[in-house]
């Protein structure tokens, strides 16, 4: 679904997803009408692997939006119209959830994963979203199928959207994308500077697959080496860690920590486990990329599925679980260590 010449496309459509602050542009919300399904056209899609956020498929119902294409664009690869074919003015925001109904009435809750470029209309509608393999199933839907389906907001009849952008600004927007983390929450220059580095490694993995052998250490368990690998590129002096609860320790020691009750912030180190004692209690560690105004996070893992990615949104009490709304994380969330 995604390749390498959306990757622009998706850092300005992250950039525009951006917390609501004073340099943050703010996503908007776009109502349909109330209680009412609207008809759009649909095919299916089955690729492996992240999404265009670099957040998995697996484990969730997804679908990617799709672009607009009018008879008059030769060049489909116009990044104003990745995205956008729902008609809403605006593309939807990342992991926005919409209600989708098939044609016999089975009917799922599915987020935005994925975008894609679209493709020819279908009884005479544009083409608007791909269905990825768990949606489709959980529809009764066949692996060749394409069709039309309904479709609405799942409560409220409010979806968000992106934040308007004038296609020619894309690039500009993409470069100041680092200015605010993924979500609605204002963040620091120390943390804006930590999710820009995280972010850069995305997709980064072990070199053989399953070697533990990357670029932030040595060949060993590498969460812990690439969060405090990622707060040294960004200023923060802090020693290479390997394990994750010496992350606690340090943070105790040097800077603060936090417990899982705690409102979680842009930058920090968010702990899985029961606690900081040895490899046993303590499971995994990642950065906190972004806190949602419904106080979900969204995390970028190293070591997760060999490689760097990012799981989420979810609350931070759901971390633990798989499927939607959770963050598919080995344990639950049982300290946020602060770099300062």
């Amino acid at each position: 679904m995604t390749a390498a010449f959306l990757a622009l496309t998706v850092l300005s459509l992250i950039g525009s997803f951006l917390a609501a602050g004073a340099s943050c542009e703010s996503a908007t919300g776009m109502t349909l009408p109330a209680d009412d399904w609207v008809t759009i056209a649909a095919t299916v899609y089955s690729e492996s692997g992240p999404g265009a956020y670099g957040a998995g498929l697996a484990g969730h119902y997804a679908f990617a939006e799709l672009g607009l294409w009018s008879e008059a664009d030769t060049d489909r690869a116009h990044a104003d119209r990745i995205g956008v074919a729902l008609g809403l003015g605006r593309a939807l925001a990342p992991y926005t959830r919409l209600e989708i109904q098939a044609p016999d009435g089975r009917a799922v809750i599915a987020e935005k994963r994925d975008i894609g470029m679209g493709g020819t209309p279908i009884d005479g509608r544009q083409r608007a979203i791909d269905l990825w393999t768990s949606t489709r199933i959980a529809l009764g839907l066949s692996a060749d199928w394409s069709g039309l389906v309904r479709v609405r907001a799942p409560a409220g009849g409010v979806l968000a959207t992106e934040a308007a952008q004038p296609a020619q600004g894309q690039a500009a927007a993409a470069t100041s994308a680092g200015e605010c983390a993924l979500g609605t929450v204002p963040v620091s220059e120390a943390a804006q500077r930590i999710v820009a580095v995280a972010r850069s490694q995305l997709g980064v993995g072990e070199r053989p697959p399953g070697s533990n052998c990357t670029p932030y250490g040595p060949c060993e368990a590498w969460c812990a080496l690439f969060a405090t690998w990622v707060w040294r590129r960004a200023g923060i002096q802090v020693p290479s860690l390997g394990f994750s609860g010496a992350i606690y320790e340090w943070a105790l020691r040097h800077a603060h920590v936090y417990p899982p009750s705690a409102s979680p912030r842009a930058g920090w180190a968010v702990l899985f486990g029961s606690g900081p004692a040895d490899p046993s209690t303590s499971l995994h560690v990642g950065i906190v990329e972004g806190v949602f105004a419904n106080d979900e996070i969204a995390v970028i893992n190293g070591n997760f599925a060999n490689s760097v990615m990012r799981t989420g949104p979810c609350h931070p009490a759901e971390a633990q679980l798989a499927g939607v709304g959770g963050c598919e994380e080995p344990g639950p969330i049982y300290a946020y260590a602060a770099p300062e």
